[in-house]
């Protein structure tokens, strides 16, 4: 409460503070239920504005002038279709043949003599690898493989291309004599065994 009210003289104070807080209460509510005298509002829109019925005219005759054309070119096709009249039909033989057509010839025959000379070159080319020797190394390799394990080597088998031969290290053990020259002489330096011996009595010696 203010003071300018705080000292006006009443009977009760409690009954003057309801009728204040009352008071109160009533004009906030005014205010929040108060409305403007100024109408601050979009204006209706005109029916001739919300929907332009002359565009939707124009619209409308011109899908009907498009229908009107397709229409009559569709009957103008199929006249057409039905009667066989076509007038692009040329029976005269003077346009029958091209005017180029024996400088394409030649071009074609170069061109297919041309391709042929390469494959021909192509194939009498001799052949920079020479597939022997690679067989050979290989062979080697296989036998110094064989010379150096301490252990026996794993059962697989080398398939050799051009001799249509395979070789396993289980056929070694199964015939009792060694593959190449080189292992027989590996064994018989690890083993004390003379080359060519057969029958296994090759052990190590304490």
């Amino acid at each position: 409460m203010d003071r300018g009210r705080r000292a006006m003289p009443v009977g009760n104070k409690l009954c003057n503070q309801r009728a204040v807080q009352q008071a109160q209460q009533k004009h906030r509510k005014k205010l929040a239920e108060m409305k403007c005298r100024i109408d601050n509002t979009a204006p209706d829109r005109p029916a001739h504005l919300r929907r332009n019925l002359k565009k939707e005219q124009l619209m409308e005759d011109r899908f009907a002038t498009i229908e009107r054309d397709n229409r009559i070119l569709l009957e103008k096709m199929s006249y057409i279709m039905r009667r066989n009249q076509f007038d692009n039909v040329n029976e005269s033989t003077q346009y029958a043949h091209s005017l180029n057509k024996e400088a394409r010839k030649r071009e074609l025959q170069r061109i297919t003599r041309e391709n042929q000379g390469i494959l021909r070159r192509i194939q009498q080319a001799e052949p920079h690898y020479d597939h022997l020797a690679w067989e050979e190394e290989a062979r080697k390799t296989e036998a110094y493989v064989r010379n150096i394990c301490e252990f026996p080597a794993t059962e697989q088998a080398y398939v050799r291309t051009n001799s249509r031969s395979v070789l396993a290290s289980a056929a070694a053990n199964e015939y009792g004599a060694p593959l190449y020259a080189e292992e027989e002489e590996g064994e018989a330096k690890r083993g004390g065994a003379s080359p060519g011996g057969g029958g296994g009595g090759g052990g190590r010696t304490p």
